[in-house]
């Protein structure tokens, strides 16, 4: 029996000319390339196709081809791949695996997608484009063979949202980098960051930061109450663009350096970061998976995040959970890890590693196999 043909669209891992790092989707898609790769199974011949004309993929199969098609991306161009059968002309295949919620295709009936959450409908952002998401998604998701979703918090909600049958959504989670994410060198990596940043304090960390639902603001706010109570911790941030109204407002503690926001952060300095961090801050309202909980752990970091959407499945019993807008309760906890330098042994390194051993891409890639060989109609 021949291979099946699958094309993977390796677009959301291609790294932007000028960029330093992928974003969330950009770097689940990169590794799940990666443990598939790795396990190259022989029923399924695998390419990649990407479509830039300024960028790369940070990668170097072994074996999977990879081709750029010169192909503009955009709302402008969607509708003549929708049209016309422009894939299946230049990259034939069997089955086509689109890692990024929705794409514009021809034959929607040949694909198999992540979703990775339904927070377009769950906790709506209108800067996020969220309006059209709401229009395409659906359709989307109702037409195409099989839908994967790093959560069962996700799976409900698309379930419940997009109309979709139980049976057609698999829950397979994410796993982790471990050649970034890891604890084998925590003192090395304080040292590598107050080389690089200049904060010679012990400090907490923010990734992922965003305003709206990713609720950094309550971290910034949380963190001003605990300097005044004495913490000598710093804070550093993962933001490459914060909002003016909020340099202004904490403008002070920037001015002083308790405060940081950080640009251009590689994943080697990425990994160092969590790594050499007190704890980890994440107290989102809402998440198809929560990759930055599960990096702070493999960096043997505890994370205080929220018990909401999918944040609890990955942090399991070994994340400190706390109210997205508990402002008092993240003061506290600032001011006792200030004061006692780690958590309770339930959250404590030991505890962090074992929660984060859960998690393993090849273990993910292994099940998307399983995945595409049930929609292929080979099984």
């Amino acid at each position: 029996m021949k291979p099946v043909r699958l094309l993977f669209d390796a677009n959301p891992m291609v790294m932007r000319t000028g960029s330093t790092h992928l974003p969330g989707i950009g770097r689940a898609a990169l590794e799940l390339a990666r443990a598939l790769d790795e396990l190259n199974d022989p029923r399924f011949s695998i390419r990649l196709l990407s479509q830039t004309f300024r960028g790369h993929i940070p990668y170097q199969f072994q074996h999977f081809p990879v081709r750029n098609l010169l192909w503009p991306i955009g709302s402008r161009y969607d509708w003549l791949k929708q049209r016309l059968p422009l894939l299946e002309t230049l990259a034939p295949y069997d089955i086509l695996y689109e890692p990024s919620n929705y794409a514009p295709l021809y034959r929607p009936e040949n694909a198999v997608v992540t979703i990775h959450d339904a927070m377009y409908f769950s906790y709506p952002e209108a800067f996020l484009d969220h309006d059209r998401a709401r229009e395409c998604v659906p359709p989307f998701a109702q037409r195409v063979r099989g839908i994967s979703t790093p959560s069962q918090s996700s799976k409900e909600d698309i379930v419940a949202y997009m109309d979709i049958s139980p049976e057609k959504v698999t829950v397979i989670p994410w796993g982790v980098d471990r050649s970034t994410f890891h604890a084998t060198d925590k003192l090395g990596a304080k040292k590598r960051v107050a080389a690089l940043t200049g904060s010679h304090r012990p400090y907490f960390i923010a990734v992922s930061c965003d305003i709206g639902r990713k609720n950094t603001i309550a971290v910034l706010h949380a963190f001003r109450a605990a300097l005044s109570a004495g913490c000598e911790h710093d804070l550093l941030l993962v933001w490459g663009s914060p909002p003016a109204d909020y340099l202004a407002e904490f403008a002070n503690e920037i001015e002083i350096g308790r405060i940081r926001f950080l640009k251009h952060v590689d994943n080697t300095l990425l990994g160092d970061l969590y790594a050499g961090a007190t704890a980890s801050w994440f107290p989102s309202r809402y998440e198809g998976f929560g990759l930055p909980v599960l990096e702070s752990m493999a960096c043997g970091t505890p994370v205080i995040t929220c018990d909401n959407s999918s944040l609890k499945e990955v942090g399991g019993n070994t994340a400190i959970y706390v109210s997205p807008d508990g402002l008092d309760d993240m003061t506290d906890i600032m001011l006792q890890l200030d004061r006692d330098g780690s958590p309770h042994e339930s959250h404590n390194q030991a505890a962090c590693l074992m929660q984060a051993d859960r998690f393993n891409w090849v273990t993910t890639a292994g099940a998307y196999i399983e995945l595409f060989h049930r929609w292929s109609g080979q099984a």
